[in-house]
């Protein structure tokens, strides 16, 4: 079935009337019945050039089947209220409501540029329930004997969904690995995420783009080395919406990888300067956009800040509902840590959720107390934002930064990192690299023989970087 939505029309006021002048449409709808034919006509009139209101039809394969639209559009507020009625009964329970429900949704978050859509549906129509459900609507309440309908108070449940939760249905798969060392080993797939190769930097960047999307900018500027995931998902973001992206780069990080070959591909511009130049030139290049009329937008290095922690967090609520869906519980969550925000994110997870188990971040090129100061900072900065009174023992005792095994840095590698990339590569079919994921599940593997793990199920979020996967094959 072809299931679109197009904006109301008057030839659909027929529809319209005889939808819900049926006695079992109407069932949970609060219509003055019966609907008329000029009534509706003259309705449609008045409201049809409203900005308030989006009056919209479903229809399969060209043929009308219900209504659909969004009330009380708040423009201030960015927020609407949602409705729909499947008038043609023989479309009931064939998912057509849920696919005509996102359609309308990309309309009020995409063309509107609302931020969020709430709902009120009665407590006894469960059907409309697990509907709004599965599609990402969550529960914020229930309002007792909301409205009085056919001789009776009704309690209403009322659902919302944002603007930024609608954009990330794309829960990443978990694999599970097997016994290794004794533990249970799963594996996220955020290098799964359906963008340039996805990873960590494509959570974070959609979130950033979302933001971009909501202005008027026309240019992005961020830093990173040649080898930076984060730059290649950017550059590859900003060249899908036909914006220029300009990406400071560090003299010592300038060698060529299949990520700078990519960047080039996306036409970005690559501005190399000495690592104790980059602020600097950071700030000239967007100063110099500025002056020529252009409009940057600047995305810190890795995703920074607290847009980046909030990806992770969203990422951590993704684990427990694998967890609650699975019934199991990792007592363990291993993954690389790099400009700090994945860690943080997951950590404000972990605190906020009141969680019982051990994050640990494997560090991929800085040492501490330097680079757990970092993840630290980030923590503190996103619960300050969202104002939850949590103490710095609780913070501290959460943040777990193993920093053995970074090499020599940022980019090194080793054999053992090398034979761990093969060995998880011909065995199960999942590309690491020497940069970041291999170094990580290597530290990761020799953290749980020091400690001496067994029995525990462990969880390591493979965050992406499929292209270095080839530099360690050249």
């Amino acid at each position: 079935m072809n299931v679109s939505v197009r904006k109301f029309e008057l030839k659909d006021v027929p529809y319209k009337v005889a939808w819900i002048n049926d006695p079992e449409n109407n069932r949970y709808l609060h219509y003055d019945l019966p609907l008329e034919i000029e009534k509706t006509e003259l309705w449609y009139e008045r409201t049809k050039d409203r900005t308030d209101r989006y009056d919209a039809v479903i229809e399969v394969d060209n043929v009308p089947v219900g209504l659909i639209g969004l009330l009380s559009i708040d423009e201030k507020s960015r927020k609407a209220e949602y409705y729909i009625t499947i008038g043609d009964r023989d479309y009931l329970h064939q998912g057509v409501a849920v696919k005509a429900t996102k359609l309308l949704l990309e309309v009020a978050f995409g063309e509107l540029k609302l931020n969020k859509v709430f709902l009120f549906t009665e407590c006894e129509n469960h059907a409309a329930v697990r509907a709004y459900e599965r599609i990402g609507f969550k529960r914020e309440g229930v309002v007792e004997q909301d409205i009085f309908s056919k001789g009776r108070y009704i309690d209403r449940y009322i659902y919302g969904i944002t603007r930024r939760k609608f954009y990330r249905q794309e829960n990443t798969p978990v694999c599970k690995l097997g016994n290794i060392c004794g533990n249970e080993v799963y594996m996220k797939r955020e290098d799964l995420i359906s963008f340039s190769f996805g990873g960590n930097k494509a959570r974070k960047a959609k979130l950033f783009f979302e933001e971009i999307d909501l202005g008027q900018f026309d240019c992005v500027v961020t830093y990173g080395s040649s080898s930076s995931n984060h730059c290649r998902v950017v550059s590859n973001m900003a060249a899908a919406r036909g914006m220029k992206c300009y990406i400071i780069s560090p003299l010592e990080g300038a060698k060529s990888t299949y990520n700078s070959k990519l960047m080039d591909i996306f036409g970005a511009e690559r501005i190399t300067c000495p690592v104790e130049k980059v602020s600097e030139t950071i700030a000239k290049t967007i100063q110099s956009l500025q002056e020529n009329g252009r409009l940057p937008y600047f995305i810190p290095g890795g995703g920074h800040g607290n847009v980046g922690t909030q990806a992770y967090l969203d990422c951590y609520e993704e684990i427990r509902q694998f967890e609650k869906e699975n019934g199991i519980w990792f007592d363990y969550i291993f993954f690389a840590s790099g400009t700090g925000t994945t860690q943080a994110g997951l950590v404000c997870g972990q605190i906020l959720n009141r969680d019982k188990r051990k994050i640990v971040g494997i560090s991929i090129a800085r040492k501490s107390p330097y680079g757990r100061d970092i993840v630290l900072e980030s923590i503190r900065e996103y619960l300050s934002e969202v104002e939850v009174p949590i103490t710095e023992k609780t913070i501290d005792d959460a943040t777990i930064f193993i920093d053995d095994y970074v090499e020599t840095g940022y980019g090194a590698s080793s054999e053992e990192i090398q034979i761990c990339i093969m060995r998880i590569m011909t065995q199960y079919g999942i590309p690491l690299d020497t940069t970041y994921t291999g170094k990580a599940f290597a530290g990761m593997l020799s953290h749980i023989k020091q400690e001496r793990l067994k029995g525990k199920t462990i969880l390591f979020i493979h965050t992406g970087g499929t292209p270095l996967f080839f530099d360690a094959l050249a």
